[in-house]
């Protein structure tokens, strides 16, 4: 379930008291002693001043109380502010804590509102599965521990981590401990078995019997106190919230076969099933192993091995070159050019840097900093080109945390997961029906087949398939496009592309290929002076006929510039020298649009000089590609450039396709939104210069990556131009992965029919439907490994 489904089934009703919370008769009294989750959708939606409300300390989940005061003292430190914070710059600051106790959507509802209680808190995001949250706040309004003190009272103790770049360090805890839980329930498991063995096979009398029974509870006991205290902890969270979870008929099996065995045990009525509740605990523990194990190489390779295709320019001697961020080292000189992301934390050499931190912090101030200065990585220089000195290695988890983020992407809940969630909704439910349908049905005939296939019930149903087959194969294919230079930011963008049914495309860096662009100028003759300011002001912008300008006057020299603007999709202008240089479009230059007219204009003290001319070559095999979208999908062109290539677009879109020329970035997000209140789903397909907004409107953003450092936070996909010929084969590989999920569904449903009907009727011992749930979980696990990767293998031959 998506966070803004979950917010949505809070903000209907409560759920720890189940009133609805949008009836304003409840009087607040009725509310008082509910989750904190729920007080704030109450206090939200009857208009009342949740501040008067800031101490929490009556509400059950506020575990911390006033010991909170004293006990984050030391966060006042600052060298462990300095550790902890991701961020800290002209007073915004952003923190990432690990919360256990987030266990419902009243908790994540409550994180992500937090800035209703403190409004110095302004942005919030919770990972509800990996129980983190983000949060951006004014650190000289509220200082980290106050913000950390705040959370403890209302009930989220944050688990602080100092040793925050390494993930794995971070983990390793949490496998070391359920490694414990593992072993002790499989030494009890093995011991029970072997005491119990002498009983079945008749060796031993009554009174040893008595005895081995004895020391089988005392074995059990540890298990279920330790081994399965996860499970216990979480059906009673989720009951006192109102919920059933999915972890409650696991443990309703665990409290059955426990009462049951306890009871034939005392009495001497019975061997008891203590051997089938240990085996239980240790084969579903094995398969939460195997979960996690899974899960955390698949985040591991995506975090921390796969680097985004982005480049950045290294000086080397007395030249710039081009290089992948992974191949950039402490001491580096990096250009950083106008809108360019800055990858790595750096200190500034020369030039004026102006940055805005806004994909880091969400405010959209800018920052300007002088020589020497420390720049934070996530930033974006807004001006002339800076000259920066690598100070720390590029940091591949900070760049994959800040795209997760998706601070400007709104998020979308997509068919798939709507039709999990409902699914899900009633899967518990109705396994706790039938399982109290058998035991009724069996009471009246055979009370101990009656016990054996209740329990049986509740312990052979999986829920889990619903809950694991979209993110191990989801993240599994997300995991081998990055392999080909196709990078996806979660696995819910894949469910939008599956859902996307109208394609948009840029025409230049997109459609055509930068890297192929045929420069002439026509005009008066190239001095040494013109053509060094000329080559000065594209040097600064990394738009491509920018860049091609620059390798055309390869041999020219450079001079500093001063008062640098570049105005998106129109032109750039700056002085050198005292003399004014401007160079841009026709519209731009004589201020009309010339459709005639094509390329880039050149004024220099409101003297036209001349115009470049571009030869745009199409990028290899887009044919081929556009072929195979014309058949699934509608298409449309969206260019800032004149229509001189309207027949070739055309010829290459089809005549169905809508083409449109001399479009702003302002149009082109007005056009995105305009298919949008039609009812399309839109994929938007550019280079992310000139068409961010519409990257950002879209459903579903795609960035060409084209050798230039044009990563951005508010897009979807990240997709090497070099792979752009794979683009067709991706979207049907991504199309097929749907049917893969689809046959999790049906080996889920397949297990369950099965396993339930052999339940039902008394034919499988609690002991097998324990072994059969986990082995059921690695099945689906295994499945949508080997599925996706099959389907892959087919999709690119």
């Amino acid at each position: 379930m998506s966070n803004t489904e979950l917010i949505n089934e809070t903000v209907t009703r409560c759920t720890h008291c189940g009133n609805d919370c949008r009836d304003e008769s409840i009087k607040e009294v009725e509310l008082i002693f509910c989750c904190s989750g729920c007080l704030v959708v109450y206090q939200l939606l009857t208009k009342h001043n949740l501040s008067s409300y800031y101490n929490f300390e009556e509400f059950p989940g506020s575990e911390i109380k006033n010991q909170a005061s004293h006990q984050y003292a030391y966060l006042d430190d600052p060298s462990v502010i300095e550790k902890l914070l991701l961020f800290n710059e002209n007073g915004l600051a952003k923190v990432s804590f690990k919360l256990p106790q987030i266990h419902c959507s009243a908790c994540l509802y409550l994180l992500e509102n937090i800035g209703l209680i403190n409004e110095a808190i302004y942005f919030s995001k919770v990972d509800f599965l990996k129980k983190k949250a983000v949060f951006h706040f004014r650190i000289n309004e509220v200082s980290l521990r106050e913000l950390a003190e705040l959370l403890s009272k209302i009930g989220y103790k944050p688990e602080l981590q100092f040793d925050k770049l390494d993930e794995q360090k971070t983990n390793s805890k949490a496998f070391r401990v359920l490694a414990y839980k593992i072993g002790l329930s499989g030494f009890a498991f093995g011991n029970i078995m072997l005491f119990s063995f002498p009983e079945y096979l008749g060796f031993v009398d009554g009174g040893s019997v008595f005895y081995l029974s004895y020391i089988n509870i005392a074995l059990i006991i540890p298990v279920l106190l330790y081994s399965a205290s996860d499970y216990f902890v979480s059906a009673y969270k989720s009951l006192t919230f109102g919920k059933i979870n999915l972890d409650f008929p696991i443990v309703l099996g665990m409290a059955t076969l426990f009462l049951r065995s306890l009871y034939e045990i005392l009495f001497q009525v019975g061997e008891g099933y203590l051997d089938s509740l240990a085996g239980f605990v240790f084969f579903l523990l094995i398969g939460k192993w195997f979960q996690s194990v899974t899960y955390q190489q698949l985040d591991f390779n995506r975090s921390y091995k796969s680097y985004f295709p982005i480049s950045i320019m290294v000086k080397e001697g007395f030249k710039w070159f081009s290089k992948s961020i992974d191949q950039i080292v402490k001491g580096d000189i990096l250009m950083i050019r106008n809108q360019e992301l800055i990858p790595v934390d750096c200190k500034l050499l020369r030039g004026k840097a102006r940055i805005d931190y806004s994909f880091v912090t969400g405010e959209s101030d800018l920052m300007s900093k002088e020589i020497n200065d420390l720049l934070l990585a996530g930033g974006r220089q807004v001006g002339e080109s800076i000259e920066v000195e690598v100070t720390k290695k590029v940091d591949q988890s900070f760049l994959t945390q800040l795209w997760n983020e998706g601070v400007f992407k709104e998020n979308l809940a997509s068919s798939s997961s709507q039709l999990i969630n409902q699914v899900s909704k009633y899967f518990t439910i109705t396994i706790i029906g039938l399982a109290l349908s058998t035991l009724v049905y069996w009471w009246f005939k055979d009370d101990q087949i009656a016990f054996t296939s209740f329990t049986s019930v509740l312990i052979v149903a999986c829920p889990c398939a619903l809950a694991l087959a979209m993110p191990f194969t989801y993240g599994n294919i997300i995991r081998l496009l990055a392999r080909i230079g196709i990078y996806l930011r979660s696995v819910e963008v894949i469910e939008h592309i599956q859902d996307a049914n109208f394609i948009a495309f840029d025409k230049t860096g997109t459609i055509t290929d930068s890297q192929k662009m045929k420069v002439t100028f026509e005009g008066e003759d190239l001095n040494e002076r013109n053509a060094s300011s000329i080559k000065s002001l594209c040097v600064h912008s990394s738009h491509p006929m920018s860049q091609a300008i620059v390798d055309f006057l390869d041999d020219v020299n450079t001079s500093r510039i001063e008062n640098f603007v570049e105005h998106v999709g129109e032109g750039l202008e700056a002085e050198i020298s005292g003399t004014t240089i401007r160079l841009g479009s026709s519209s731009f230059i004589f201020g009309t649009i010339a459709s005639s007219q094509s390329g880039v204009f050149v004024q220099i003290d409101g003297r036209y000089i001349g115009h470049f001319n571009f030869a745009h070559e199409i990028r290899k095999n887009i044919r081929q590609v556009l072929s195979q979208l014309k058949a699934k999908f509608a298409l449309s062109l969206l260019s800032g450039d004149s229509n001189r290539d309207q027949k070739r677009m055309a010829s290459l879109l089809g005549e169905n396709a809508e083409i449109k020329f001399n479009a702003s970035p302002k149009e082109k997000l007005s056009f995105i939104q305009s298919k949008q209140k039609e009812g399309y789903k839109v994929m938007m397909v550019g280079d992310g210069l000139n068409d961010a907004g519409a990257l950002k409107q879209s459903n579903v953003g795609v960035v060409i990556s084209d050798n230039v450092n044009n990563f951005s936070p508010s897009c979807d996909v990240i997709l090497d131009a070099k792979s752009f010929d794979k683009f067709g084969d991706f979207i049907t590989y991504l199309q097929r992965a749907r049917l893969v999920i689809y046959g999790a569904f049906f080996l889920a449903i397949v297990y369950n029919l099965i396993g339930l009907g052999f339940a039902v009727t008394g034919n499988l011992k609690p002991i097998i439907a324990a072994i059969l749930m986990p082995l059921s979980s690695i099945t689906i696990i295994i499945y949508g490994l080997v599925a996706s990767y099959l389907t892959f293998q087919s999709a690119f031959k």
